[in-house]
Parts: C-alpha cells; sequence; structure tokens
C-alpha cells in the first residue's frame, strides 16, 4: 500500500471519528435538556417566585416594570430590562453568570432547560460547570455550555428581526435545539454562528478568543431549519 493510500485512510478515520464525537454531544446534552422537555408541567405560583441568582444593576435597570436596586434577587417569572447606558450582570453561585449589555431584555423562567431566555440586547454567558451550568434560551435554540471541567465563554446578539449572532470566546458552547433532531452546531473558542428568524444556521466572522483553535464549526447533522 503506497504512503498516499495509508495517509488517505487515516485521514477519513479522523474525520469519521471527529463527526461521531460531535454527535454524541449533541445527544448528550439533549439528553440533559429533554427530561425537562418531557416533565413540561406548568409552574405553581409558588414556583413562579423561586429565587434564581443575584442581580448588580448599573444604572437605570428595570425588573418587572420596576426600577432595581444595585444589588437584587431575581425570581421566576422576572422580566429584566436595561435602559440606555445601563448594564446588569446575574449570576447564580457555582453556576455562572449573564453581563447583559444596555438595551437589552430577557425574561427568567427559571425552568430545567434554561435559566433565562434572550428577547433583544446582548449578553456575554459565562458558564463554570458544563451542561449543569448556567444557560440561555435563544429562540428555539438554548446556549449551554459542553465540557463539565472547562468554563465557557460566549457572546449572544439578539437582533429586533428575531436573529441571533453566537460567539465563543472561551471553552466551548452548544447550541441545542429545544425539540427535533440534534440539528445544533457547536462552537469552541474563536468561533460565531448567526441563526436566521427561521432558525437557520450560517457561518459568521471569528472572533479573538482566549484559546487556539483550527479546527470549523461543527455542524451536525447540516444546519438546517428548526
Amino acid at each position: 500500500m503506497t504512503p498516499a493510500s495509508v495517509l488517505s485512510r487515516m485521514t477519513k478515520r479522523t474525520i469519521a471519528s471527529n463527526l461521531t464525537l460531535w454527535f454524541i454531544h449533541v445527544l448528550a446534552l439533549q439528553l440533559v435538556l429533554f427530561p425537562a422537555l418531557a416533565d413540561g408541567r406548568p409552574a405553581s405560583q409558588a414556583q413562579e417566585k423561586q429565587p434564581l441568582g443575584s442581580l448588580s444593576s448599573v444604572g437605570q435597570v428595570y425588573v418587572s416594570n420596576s426600577v432595581a436596586p444595585a444589588e437584587s434577587t431575581i425570581f421566576t417569572g422576572d422580566t429584566l430590562r436595561t435602559d440606555e447606558m445601563a448594564t446588569a450582570t446575574f449570576t447564580i453561585s457555582g453556576k455562572g453568570s449573564f453581563e447583559i449589555a444596555s438595551r437589552s431584555q430577557l425574561v427568567f423562567a427559571g425552568s430545567q432547560q434554561y435559566v433565562a431566555e434572550l428577547k433583544s440586547g446582548i449578553v456575554v454567558m459565562s458558564s463554570l460547570s458544563g451542561p449543569s451550568g448556567i444557560n440561555l434560551r435563544i429562540g428555539n435554540f438554548v446556549a449551554v455550555a459542553v465540557n463539565q471541567e472547562e468554563q465557557s465563554t460566549s457572546k449572544i446578539e439578539g437582533a429586533a428581526d428575531g436573529s441571533f449572532l453566537i460567539s465563543c470566546s472561551e471553552g466551548s458552547v452548544g447550541i441545542v435545539p429545544l425539540e427535533g433532531p440534534p440539528n445544533g452546531t457547536f462552537l469552541q473558542a474563536g468561533q460565531s454562528v448567526r441563526i436566521s428568524p427561521q432558525g437557520e444556521f450560517s457561518a459568521a466572522p471569528a472572533v479573538a478568543s482566549t484559546t487556539t483553535t483550527t479546527s470549523p464549526t461543527q455542524p451536525f447533522p447540516s444546519a438546517k431549519k428548526n
């Protein structure tokens, strides 16, 4: 067998191995998210007011239409809105945080699938404990850290037309559908992806990262309409 043939076979095996690994990651993340989806019971009145985490505010930050103090607690069912020149940081101890930019809006569902949903604006999500850490709903997808033992940092921008731009700057993050087949995408540090209002993925410019990587964005299977 010629060296070229050997190299060709090794390359094919490596590609197949990588795709298998991404597929396993997708299924693992959906196993984390889907049991809660299967439960799917509406929250009771008592559950709607369970504390989720702490909030630090700078400037005019509104929680359920009331001006939030500099330090407060976020409860399930709360809606957060940051005014012009205002910022906020939401933290769940041991799990991670959201750094919320000005002119942003989030709804805190507090469900097992996701902590909050980004309606508009920009959030920098930092997860400390992989799939069991903090996560964020974006349209019909959930942004969730991939690896349990690494910190993941990603910037998520929601546009007025319902599209989203996700950029991973540290670790890795999975964009997993809330329902349906595992047609999500995984990003490593330095990679970005855009989600259209219809739920379709498209490539986005690379971003600066704290980790060097040469691997391409890995969709599995093909990133198609959700």
